[in-house]
């Protein structure tokens, strides 16, 4: 606000009322139903020279102004007060007030706080000596400092992601609350927003957990305790140095798929794209040759044709042109000295390492240099070798996958270079479109290398369609993981952390299937419909959905074979299991009943056939009552060009399906819509659409 004071005094008093909406961003904490607020804990965790600080408030019930110390543990209990936080922010709910958080993380906690030793953070590791580890605890990343809104007014400005990277504990959301809606400021239209987690944290750690190669033996601190075991702590993903091996490695990946492709094929992975820069521009001004480290700062240009030997050893050979500070695309005051063309060599063993393609932390050594980093570095060669580990994570060098690019350009994936891949300036000055790269339709893990599951990073891709949450640290090569905003642009808005509220469902690759058969996801997409909407859509009446409608797609292999899926929910009420409908909702709006319940035995594996499980997999009769609240799956049996298979073309995702109960009276309640189905599903149509050569798609 310092900036408000030297304006004209007609334009103070337009804004007095609103002087305490944007000295800081109120955040208000939201429950799932019957989680008590004090059992959940917030804990402050940040470490900027070499101390840690935050500076907020709270209030609760007996006073205002509660000052939030970093590393102390506060009940969300304690935050509640009939005193708002902030103007136009709800009482009677956990709320806070930060006015700087710098680089930090919100630690949410069951049970208990947690304590770290100053500067520092909790272990996950489960060979440390943390005094946390048995303790359920999921991070917010959250930087909160002085900066300026659109109309340049100093202001505190937040900027928060989620993170599943190195553990999966609880499912959270993020999402600002009375945002404007950018019409009449376009660039303060808030982007992300909102970030959330869309199904509960039993399904979420699931399905992470069933990644590794024994499945569950990820789950701390035993597979018998995934949830919903009281003793649960989390899933570990395989940055974990102790654990990382109960992953599948990539050593197929880069010593066959890669080799083959750059290597015995002459197809070498391009890498290319423009280097914005670290820091003001020019960080190394021209005339003044390549000046270290100012050259590597410096915004240039980067050509690189990557090949894999067969030991899976990267080199990354610069090409004519690479490392040039001067070129078209780097706006002319901001053009300098770059470093020049400059090879990169990458080891297999580092590759394979917890640190390397899992943890974006690859080291690498640059030509010239003595000594190999000992990660990425935040420099020119940090964001080129980036570039490649973001592509390997999502599966992307190497892809046969055809993809038309947004200058209706047709070409396997694996051959087009890194800037097309993830959208972005070129050194030329042209702008490939984010949104319409590979990426950002969601041509990533499966969809990428379909049939090879060990080629892309396995975990990240169990997160897809259920957050937009870092799923692996190079994620935002993307754009589409972070909050930013600020309460001058946005004066009644707030942060809502949704703790485990969402609980849509998902569709995901059932774990038992007909032996010889295997099933990989490519998408899903779940939205919820009332029973007017689904009338009015698909012309069924007096249908009560008791999971999300859910859009997806799959590859089964051989073709022709029959496919098991499963679509969870807890929000089934009380009944018996044979009272429910399963669904199919047609792209005619006409609708296809799922039957009949099947038997506990290899009858099932039919064309049409469904049942229901728990949590664990046991099955549960047509006779079975079922539980509200509790967690069931609901299997079911797709036969690849059956009947159940809509569009035999590639890539399209046409099937919505749904279980709920048919009648005027049909118990449990419905689902409140959170926007227009058919909007999102034409979206995700037009995403789909690239051809995998040899299989037929399940839709």
């Amino acid at each position: 606000m310092k900036k408000a004071f030297a304006v004209l005094t007609v334009l103070l008093l337009s804004i007095s009322a609103n002087l305490h909406a944007a000295d800081g961003i109120p955040i208000v904490f939201s429950l799932k139903d019957g989680l008590d607020p004090q059992n959940v804990y917030i804990t402050f965790f940040n470490c900027v020279d070499n101390a840690t600080s935050v500076t907020g408030t709270y209030n609760n019930g007996v006073s205002t102004g509660q000052t939030i110390s970093p590393n102390v543990s506060i009940k969300l209990s304690d935050t509640i007060s009939t005193t708002p936080v902030a103007d136009n922010i709800p009482t009677g709910v956990p709320a806070i007030f930060l006015t700087t958080f710098k680089s930090g993380r919100i630690y949410i906690s069951y049970n208990g706080g947690i304590t770290s030793p100053l500067c520092s953070q909790p272990s996950t590791e489960p060979d440390s000596s943390d005094a946390n580890l048995a303790t359920r605890y999921q991070p917010v990343e959250m930087d909160v400092r002085l900066g300026n809104s659109t109309t340049s007014v100093e202001t505190a400005v937040i900027n928060t992601n989620l993170t599943y990277i190195d553990y999966a504990a609880i499912a959270l959301s993020l999402s600002v609350i009375n945002a404007t809606s950018g019409d009449i400021i376009p660039e303060s239209k808030i982007t992300n927003n909102p970030l959330l987690t869309n199904v509960t944290s039993e399904i979420l750690t699931d399905a992470l957990a069933s990644k590794a190669t024994t499945a569950y033996s990820t789950v701390y601190p035993s597979a018998a305790d995934k949830l919903p075991s009281t003793l649960f702590a989390r899933v570990l993903s395989p940055t974990s140095l102790a654990w990382y091996s109960k992953y599948s490695d990539w050593t197929h990946y880069l010593q066959t798929t890669l080799y083959n492709s750059t290597t015995t094929n002459n197809l070498p992975v391009r890498i290319k794209g423009l280097f914005g820069g670290v820091g003001g521009q020019p960080a190394n001004k021209l005339g003044a040759g390549i000046v270290l480290p100012n050259a590597t700062y410096q915004a240039q240009s980067y050509d690189y044709l990557v090949t894999f030997d067969q030991y899976g050893n990267a080199t990354m050979t610069a090409q004519s042109g690479s490392g040039n500070g001067t070129c078209l695309g780097i706006d002319a005051v901001n053009r300098g000295e770059g470093v020049g063309p400059k090879d990169i060599n990458i080891l297999f063993s580092d590759l394979n390492a917890a640190t390397g393609i899992y943890g974006n932390n690859v080291p690498y050594k640059v030509a010239g240099t003595a000594n190999r980093t000992t990660g990425v570095v935040n420099d020119f060669y940090g964001w080129v070798v980036g570039d490649l580990l973001a592509g390997l994570s999502w599966g992307l060098p190497g892809s046969t996958v055809n993809f038309t690019s947004d200058n209706g350009t047709v070409s396997h994936i694996g051959n087009m270079t890194s800037v097309q891949w993830y959208g972005g300036r070129t050194e030329s000055g042209y702008t490939y479109s984010v949104p319409l790269s590979p990426v950002g339709r969601g041509y990533t893990y499966a969809r990428a290398q379909p049939g090879n599951p060990t080629n892309y990073h396995t975990y990240a891709a169990a997160l897809k369609g259920m957050t937009g949450a870092y799923g692996f640290g190079l994620q935002d090569r993307s754009g589409q993981t972070l909050i930013n905003f600020n309460r001058v642009d946005h004066p009644t808005a707030y942060l809502e952390i949704g703790i485990d509220t969402k609980g849509q469902s998902a569709v995901q690759a059932a774990k038992e299937q007909k032996s010889g058969v295997t099933v990989t996801m490519n998408e899903y997409k779940p939205k919820t419909m009332t029973q007017l909407e689904i009338q009015s859509q698909y012309g069924y009446n007096e249908f009560t959905a008791h999971t999300s409608v859910c859009s997806f797609n799959a590859t089964v292999s051989p073709a022709g074979e029959v496919g098991v899926f499963v679509l969870n929910t807890d929000a089934i009420p009380d009944g018996l299991g044979n009272g429910y409908k399963l669904m199919k909702f047609l792209s005619s709006g006409t609708t296809a009943e799922y039957g009949p319940y099947a038997a506990n035995d290899q009858s099932r594996f039919t064309d049409g056939a469904w049942w229901i499980t728990d949590i664990n997999g046991n099955y549960m009769t047509a006779s079975t009552m079922l539980t509200k609240g509790e967690h069931y799956n609901i299997n079911f049996v797709i036969k690849d060009n059956g009947p159940f298979d809509e569009d035999p073309d590639p890539g399209e995702i046409t099937d919505p399906v749904a279980l709920g109960s048919v009648g005027t009276d049909a118990t449990g309640c419905v689902l409140n819509p959170r926007g227009t189905f058919k909007a999102d599903f034409l979206l995700l149509l037009a995403a789909a659409g690239a051809g995998i050569i040899m299989r037929r798609k399940i839709k």
